[in-house]
């Protein structure tokens, strides 16, 4: 039996609606045997089962009156009853009709009371949250409890908080590791800017999860950050605000997320965190609390720079700041609470004097990719005088490719011993790739489709230069940060876990890739760059699941895909069947590209000529580069074989 079958027979033997279904059941509206501690479904398709608490034990709204009419009854002085546990097989009302004695069993295990008006109080072990019938979640029966009578009593048990870990934390590593944020929680629980980070943690975390809580979870955050504007803003507050502008973006409201940003920006000026002070004077002797210090400023700079990077602007609002704070230390370190004498800005800034074993951490590593985008950038935009000049270009060059050339063995492979992605090393490296792709382009052979301007990652698309000789070196260095970049995507880790902001990274290459489909691929190469453009497809796809902004731009792409490969067809199909003109041999890719002598530009697509496909010499043919299972060609400069 495979697994549909096996996934269908599960569905026949789970009977009849249970009151308490399992989060994966309830999150995709299938029904649930409700067994514990794994359902049959899960089970049978080999799914993670998890439970959450109901405050009203999956009652029906006339058996919950009537058992707080008993115990009512039953209390002499009327006092509310504390939340506790009701013992299997007493409570009141099990006897009265139930569909099962194995139903009744269910809802005895998870029948739980509270004061309605006490959301945080007397907390259960775990993690307590309203459940509703599978007819409620899918049918429209009664609604969801708010979120406001959810409760859990241990950040390290609450399902949500590990979702944000699992997913969000890798990517973005500035809060406190996992146990180390309950051991704060539990040491200082009142403090609120503390609670609110832990709001916003939950509402990501609800992103991956729990799409149903989502809107009440984003309501206690804004009316968490409106409040906070009373209080004294501390670092904490600091991350709520870069966290909640980073899933504001990638949720589609970006004018929201840059006033989020600013906000974070303004805190963490007005408290000094750029200096290295601070997170001595502030950590209270905690080494990781000063770690996490240092890792939020240096997340608020990342996140400002890639905004700016989208814009291809020049400048943002931290670049000009004067810097000294510490470098943050591995990823397993902070983890471990183990965390080294922190590296300077300037042993950074000077690795090239130092041994040539010298290592600094990936987040070190992304700092210094980020400052050399932001310092080529700044070079001038494409319409400045001094874009144009070949001196520019080649400072650019320097600027990057000094990154890639200093670093070590270890921090050039993404994937790392156990299938275990470096996700720092893998967003820096894609964000170089991109801006490469982005700052070559212009001076390459691959042209600029109009309906790029409809992109949301890219600024309007640029004029395309005038022939230069130097084309076909600037058409070389994109070809390779986009086989670079697909590389990356093979590798052996769900894409659902990875940055959002490599959504845009991936874009940059991806309507590159198009470009070089229409003029540069024929044969084997180009049904190879098809399969490609589906990996990149299938990529975002994944990612948008999680973020709006992220199914946008797959619509973007796809149209314009849809434009360039129904044009390529049309125009290749029009001049060699309906004219039967014969083919010439044009140099190219690998040798020689099959074109039709007479192909007229598509209407309206300046530069969209089949007839200009690039001429590569034979020695720098790039057909090795689109062969993901290939190896680079000796003749390419060694640190291109890492890319």
């Amino acid at each position: 039996m495979d697994s549909e079958d096996s996934t269908t027979g599960a569905g026949k033997n789970l009977g009849s609606r249970v009151s308490v279904a399992c989060l994966p059941c309830r999150n995709r509206h299938v029904r649930c045997d409700a067994q514990q501690p794994v359902c049959l479904r899960c089970s049978s398709e080999g799914k993670t089962c998890e439970y959450v608490k109901s405050r009203r034990g999956g009652l029906t709204r006339t058996k919950l009156a009537e058992r707080r009419s008993a115990r009512s009854s039953s209390n002499n002085n009327g006092a509310v009853t504390t939340l506790t546990q009701s013992p299997p097989g007493t409570s009141p009302g099990s006897g009265s009709g139930s569909a099962s004695s194995g139903r009744d069993a269910q809802d005895e295990q998870h029948q739980y009371y509270q004061p309605s008006n006490n959301v945080f109080a007397n907390l259960l072990p775990g993690y307590g949250m309203p459940s509703t019938t599978e007819s409620e979640n899918s049918y429209g029966g009664e609604t969801q409890d708010a979120v406001g009578d959810i409760e859990f009593s241990s950040i390290e048990t609450d399902f949500l908080i590990r979702s944000y870990y699992k997913h969000f934390h890798r990517c973005h590593p500035c809060v406190l590791p996992h146990r180390h944020l309950q051991h704060h929680y539990d040491r200082i629980p009142r403090q609120e800017n503390l609670s609110l980070l832990v709001n916003v943690m939950r509402f990501i975390g609800s992103l991956y999860l729990s799409s149903d809580l989502t809107p009440q979870l984003r309501e206690k955050v804004i009316e968490g950050l409106v409040a906070a504007r009373q209080r004294p803003p501390d670092p904490f507050l600091a991350q709520c605000h870069i966290l909640y502008s980073i899933a504001q973006y990638w949720c589609a409201e970006k004018v929201e997320a840059r006033n989020e940003i600013d906000a974070a920006i303004e805190i963490v000026l007005s408290l000094g965190m750029n200096h290295c002070q601070f997170a001595v004077e502030h950590g209270g002797g905690d080494t990781v609390l000063q770690e996490s210090w240092r890792r939020t400023w240096w997340q608020i700079y990342c996140i400002d720079a890639y905004y700016a990077a989208i814009k291809r602007s020049p400048a943002f609002p931290l670049c000009e700041v004067d810097v000294d704070t510490e470098l943050p230390c591995e990823e397993d370190e902070y983890e471990s609470g183990s965390i080294p004498t922190p590296k300077t800005l300037d042993d950074f800034e000077d690795r090239e004097f130092g041994p040539e074993n010298q290592t600094f951490s990936s987040f070190a590593y992304l700092i210094g990719a980020t400052r050399s985008i932001a310092l080529a950038l700044s070079a001038g935009l494409p319409d400045a005088a001094n874009w144009l000049s070949p001196r520019t270009i080649a400072e650019v060059d320097a600027i990057i490719d000094s990154w890639f050339l200093l670093l070590p063995k270890s921090k050039r492979e993404v994937l790392k011993e156990g299938n275990v992605v470096d996700e720092l090393m893998f967003q820096a490296q894609m964000a170089v790739h991109a801006n490469l792709i982005a700052l070559h382009r212009p001076f390459s052979r691959l042209p600029f489709h109009p309906l790029e301007g409809v992109s949301s990652c890219l600024v309007e698309p640029r004029r395309r230069l005038p022939a230069k000789d130097s084309e076909t070196m600037h058409t070389q260095r994109c070809l390779q940060s986009i086989e670079a970049q697909l590389r990356f995507l093979v590798l052996p880790v769900q894409p659902l876990s990875r940055c959002p902001f490599t959504i845009c990274m991936t874009a940059a290459g991806t309507h590159t890739l198009l470009a070089a489909i229409k003029v540069v691929f024929a044969g084997r190469q180009l049904a190879v760059a098809r399969h490609q453009l589906r990996l990149v497809v299938g990529y975002i796809r994944a990612l948008a699941k999680v973020w709006p902004q992220g199914e946008r731009n797959l619509e973007e792409i796809q149209m314009i895909a849809k434009e360039v490969l129904g044009a390529k067809r049309k125009t290749t199909t029009e001049n060699v069947n309906a004219t039967g003109a014969t083919m010439q041999k044009t140099p190219g890719v690998g040798g020689v590209l099959d074109v039709p002598p007479d192909v007229g530009a598509i209407e309206g697509l300046d530069g969209w000529n089949a007839a200009a496909a690039m001429a590569v010499d034979a020695h720098d043919g790039l057909s090795p580069y689109w062969n993901l299972g290939g190896d680079f060609q000796a003749d390419i400069p060694v640190w291109f074989s890492s890319y």
